[in-house]
């Protein structure tokens, strides 16, 4: 964002995801961002949390900016629209911690769907980018989860499909193959006479 002379980033990293709480908190994070909140409560919790997630994927203050919370648990309102920063939370916070990145064809999945985790163990992650691609620990913890799903995608890419059946001949290759062991046994019946 340029905002006068000045130049400011949001990046949704490992790192800023491991500054919104305890493991199980940006789990329930997430998912109140995420869920459409119908009470006055909820939607000043949400409001705040977005607010959170943004300062901490900020690289220099942006009170300026964003505003903040005050002693008296007020938002004070700054330059960006109140109704922006709920939006931009979110977004923040799925390239942090889900990623946002096209599903996986079915077949290449290797489950029937995700696995809820009631915990978001950033250096978990960290510790996979370090693993796999290579990157030094101060390079994956300034990955995203989109950037890191991303790269894992490329580095290894779906195998086809492993479901049960799978790699079963279709029915023209399985009646090709009986006709070919007819003729085959045909022919050992008639040499053995």
């Amino acid at each position: 964002m340029h905002v006068g002379d000045r130049v400011h980033s949001l990046l949704p990293s490992l790192y800023a995801m491991s500054q919104l709480g305890e493991p199980s908190e940006i789990v329930e994070m997430y998912a109140m961002l995420m869920t459409d909140q119908v009470t006055r409560v909820g939607k000043r919790e949400q409001f705040r949390a977005a607010l959170g997630v943004i300062h901490a994927c900020a690289d220099s203050d942006v009170t300026d900016i964003f505003g903040y919370i005050n002693e008296r648990m007020k938002y004070v309102v700054k330059m960006a629209p109140m109704s922006d920063i709920l939006v931009l939370g979110r977004h923040l916070i799925q390239h942090g911690v889900t990623g946002v990145l096209p599903p996986l064809p079915r077949a290449a999945r290797a489950d029937d769907g995700g696995r809820y985790t009631p915990e978001f163990v950033a250096r978990d992650h960290v510790a996979t980018a370090v693993a796999h691609l290579g990157v030094s620990e101060r390079e994956a913890w300034s990955m995203t989860m989109t950037g890191l799903v991303s790269a894992l995608r490329a580095k290894y890419p779906p195998s086809p499909d492993l479901s049960p059946g799978s790699n079963a001949p279709s029915i023209e290759e399985h009646d090709a193959a009986l006709e070919w062991h007819d003729k085959v046994l045909a022919k050992r019946n008639k040499m053995n006479g």
